[in-house]
């Protein structure tokens, strides 16, 4: 009996047993932190990125990549595409993503739009897109609705309805005198 307790032989399988499923999960998480980090700030450089056609004024006067582009719908699109560009790839930008833009005479007259309403969030066709002229004050807003992070086991992380996380990435600037 007394060389039974002595017995360690499986003992070290035993204490990986106990702490490799905390482990692991310890390990998803802060992958999932990092990569919705990550995922933030390169929407937030994409955003920038794609608003610099709208700060020069090429997107207001339909030149550059905007050129022969006759309706603000068109123009829209391909905003967007230019942002999507930008953005990483394992993203499915263009289906998800929505894209608000706003303009003012002063920066104190810009209101923080809102993404989501109710857990749900707002369509593209229903968000504004307002680029103003030759000195006008804009802000660009982007949502996507992250699903990578919002469904770890265990964890309720989203805050949108489908259980998605609300990633918003926003850019303001005044637009240079161009006229």
């Amino acid at each position: 009996f007394a060389l039974i307790l002595a017995d360690e032989s499986g003992a070290t399988a035993v204490e990986f047993a106990i702490i490799a499923m905390p482990f692991m999960m310890m390990l998803v998480g802060i992958m999932s932190v990092c990569l919705y980090f990550f995922t933030n700030f390169t929407m937030e450089n994409a955003v920038w990125q794609a608003a610099r056609a709208v700060r020069t004024g090429q997107f207001q006067q339909a030149q550059g990549p905007y050129a022969g582009l006759v309706s603000l719908e068109d123009r829209k699109k391909a905003f967007k595409k230019a942002m999507c560009a930008k953005a990483p790839g394992f993203l499915d930008c263009n289906n998800k993503a929505v894209v608000l833009v706003q303009s003012n005479a002063n920066f104190g007259s810009i209101t923080e739009p809102k993404c989501a309403t109710n857990g749900t969030l707002i369509d593209q066709t229903s968000a504004s897109f307002d680029t103003g002229g030759a000195s006008a004050v804009v802000l660009v807003t982007v949502c996507y609705p992250w699903s990578f992070g919002g469904k770890l086991p265990f964890f309720k992380l989203g805050n949108l309805q489908d259980g998605s996380l609300l990633v918003q990435a926003s850019v303001a600037f005044r637009t240079e005198p161009y006229n």
